[in-house]
């Protein structure tokens, strides 16, 4: 997860890079920016195909696990198996949680707009400030509503997870979905 967050910080810097330089007029900035955007989006691209396989075989063993127990009527073993498939399920749905990316890419918005109102201020171009502080003002916005879907997914999710209690099988969804509620509320 850690160079998954360096890699993405990685590739928005260099984006931000690229735009100002291209802003500026500045080749080697936009050069440097488009090349170090394009190096972080390659590891990302990699990282995220080896975590979606390993996902993938968490949920097949799972799948496994809960066919064998229920045949058997192990449900210790079928309870494993719906654990294991859930978290083949998180591990392939959260690569980088997608509010993460969202905040990261919302940040990065907001202060490349920023950047730019400050040198379109200081060069005393208007178009340029103007674009730059609208940009900011979007991007504020868009962390804020992404923030309360996310809050209100999780939610949903601390909630499913409460209710769905009554055998080892339903308890460890109810389990696992109120730990999946608790990390979308507070990433």
């Amino acid at each position: 997860m850690t160079d998954r967050l360096s890699n993405t910080a990685s590739s928005y810097i260099g984006g931000a890079k690229q735009s100002i330089g291209e802003t500026i007029g500045n080749t080697n900035l936009a050069s440097s920016g488009a090349q170090q955007k394009a190096q972080a989006d390659a590891a990302l691209k990699a990282a995220d195909a080896k975590t979606h396989a390993e996902g993938l075989g968490h949920k097949v063993q799972g799948e496994v696990q809960q066919n064998v127990g229920s045949l058997t009527g192990n449900t210790s073993m079928e309870a494993r198996g719906d654990a294991n498939e859930t978290r083949g399920n998180l591990e392939r749905k959260t690569l980088l949680p997608k509010n993460m990316t969202d905040r990261l890419a919302n940040s990065t918005n907001a202060y490349i707009g920023a950047a730019k109102q400050a040198i379109g201020n200081t060069i005393g171009n208007t178009t340029l400030a103007s674009s730059g502080a609208q940009q900011q003002s979007q991007a504020e916005v868009a962390q804020k509503a992404a923030d309360a879907k996310t809050h209100a997914q999780g939610a949903g999710h601390n909630v499913e997870g409460q209710t769905l209690t009554g055998n080892a099988v339903m308890e460890a969804r109810g389990n696992a979905n109120e730990v999946r509620g608790d990390i979308e509320r507070q990433v």
